[in-house]
């Protein structure tokens, strides 16, 4: 990122959630609204976003309301994969980064 303005009042972040079990990397791409910055924007939890939905992911990260847990699919440098299904606990057992990648105004403000 260039530039983290102190300045804007609302804005958009994009978070990039970095998940990794042994050489096995995926990356969930989040976007948050409102009036925070810094440290509280990099609070993932999946136990609070059960139900949501990630467009922005290179795992194919989903959620199984009737089961109660989360899939994914993590690949290697090499070009392998491994398949995943955890609960909430055990997914943020695997996110090893938390980064923000943008933070812009929001528009419609």
């Amino acid at each position: 990122m260039k530039n983290y303005d102190p300045n804007i009042s609302f804005g958009v972040h994009t978070v990039r959630v970095t998940l990794q079990r042994w050489d096995y990397v995926g990356h969930i791409i989040q976007r948050i609204h409102g009036n925070c910055q810094g440290r509280s924007i990099l609070d993932f939890d999946f136990e609070c976003e059960l139900g949501s939905e990630f467009p922005d992911s290179d795992c194919n990260l989903t959620y199984d309301k009737e089961f109660d847990c989360f899939s994914c699919v993590l690949r290697n440098d090499v070009g392998d994969t491994l398949s995943i299904t955890e609960d909430a606990r055990e997914m943020n057992d695997m996110i090893v980064c938390v980064e923000i990648l943008d933070y812009q105004e929001e528009e419609d403000y």
